[in-house]
């Protein structure tokens, strides 16, 4: 009897562990209908996708509602993730050497997460190069965040677990493009300025 007991008191907590750390199942991966492309010249009239090699991508989620700052193009990386800290970034995805602007580094386990049926918020962060979106900055190559996105996602608790859900169904993709100096954002405003008050006087 208590041998019974013992199991029914383990099988207990694993489900009350299960549904305050629950796994969603969500397949990160894009299809033509979201491809992640960049400028192909100074002024951004042409743009090309991505190629292999060429740049990364990388998965921002938090639970579905949860509060979110949007990137702009005068913070970094890093600040960016330190103004969301209910967001989670997960590992950095290459580009498919045969189908320029596509990736797909497979099934991610997003945990932890209370409500799976609720699903997730996500942005896709992306820049050139293969050394971060902050040394991407710095050196003066081309990065982005996406437009905040909703999907749901398989229930990665569930025995077996839940069917995976494509993000493809939902990203309808991006452009990565420089970022100007801050000392090009103040000439802007000096600029502007300047036109500003020769108009009135005019």
């Amino acid at each position: 009897m208590k041998k019974y007991l013992s199991v029914l008191t383990v099988a207990a907590m694993a489900a009350c562990a299960t549904s305050a750390f629950g796994q969603g199942i969500l397949t990160f991966a894009n299809n033509n209908a979201g491809l992640v492309k960049q400028w192909a010249d100074a002024t951004g009239t042409t743009t090309v996708s991505v190629p292999s090699g060429g740049g990364q991508v990388a998965l921002f989620w938090a639970a579905a509602g949860a509060a979110y700052t949007p990137w702009t193009s005068s913070m970094s990386g890093s600040a960016f993730q330190a103004a969301n800290p209910l967001w989670k970034l997960e590992a950095a995805a290459g580009f498919n050497p045969l189908l320029a602007g596509r990736f797909n580094s497979g099934n991610l386990t997003l945990t932890p997460l209370a409500n799976i049926g609720a699903g997730v918020d996500y942005v896709v962060m992306g820049w050139t190069g293969t050394a971060g979106f902050d040394a991407a900055l710095a050196a003066g190559g081309m990065v982005n965040v996406s437009t905040k996105f909703h999907t749901a996602v398989g229930d990665g608790s569930t025995v077996p677990p839940g069917a995976p859900v494509l993000m493809s169904g939902t990203f309808t993709g991006m452009t990565l493009q420089p970022v100007p100096e801050p000392s090009t954002f103040a000439l802007a405003g000096l600029g502007a300025a300047a036109l500003l008050i020769f108009r009135r006087r005019k």
